[in-house]
């Protein structure tokens, strides 16, 4: 979309309307309370989707091609065919780990692993720690 607010700023401004204005108003309904919280939580995550996942997606991409040795997409690729390469890819990296049974924790697919969850978890809570 080439038009401002973007998606994410929509989703930012929402869930500043929630946490300021509809959190305060509930409160003593706790259910209302909670879904409002859970909804505030929501927007957040796709929020850092929009904003975040074109980068993540191309750098787990990345990392996959290199592990295992397959040729890249090119850089116009679309995120539908960035998505439907990573889940084929990390289809043949889960086979590769079954069959070579790789446990070595400072292993390159696992150094992936870690740094994909961590992405992942970046999104989906950033307060996550993982160190």
């Amino acid at each position: 979309m080439q038009y401002r607010p973007e998606a994410s700023d929509l989703c930012d401004a929402i869930a500043e309307f929630l946490l300021k204005e509809v959190m305060p108003a509930v409160k003593e309904n706790d259910e209302l309370a909670y879904k409002s919280l859970v909804s505030w939580n929501m927007l957040g995550v796709v929020s850092r989707q929009f904003r975040e996942e074109e980068d993540l997606l191309r750098s787990e991409l990345g990392r996959l091609h290199q592990i295992l040795d397959e040729p890249g997409l090119e850089d116009t690729a679309t995120l539908h065919e960035i998505r439907d390469r990573i889940s084929i890819l990390n289809a043949k990296l889960a086979e590769k780990i079954r069959k070579e049974k790789t446990m070595d924790p400072e292993s390159q697919i696992w150094a992936h692993v870690k740094q994909t969850l961590v992405e992942n978890l970046s999104v989906s809570n950033p307060r996550f720690q993982t160190e």
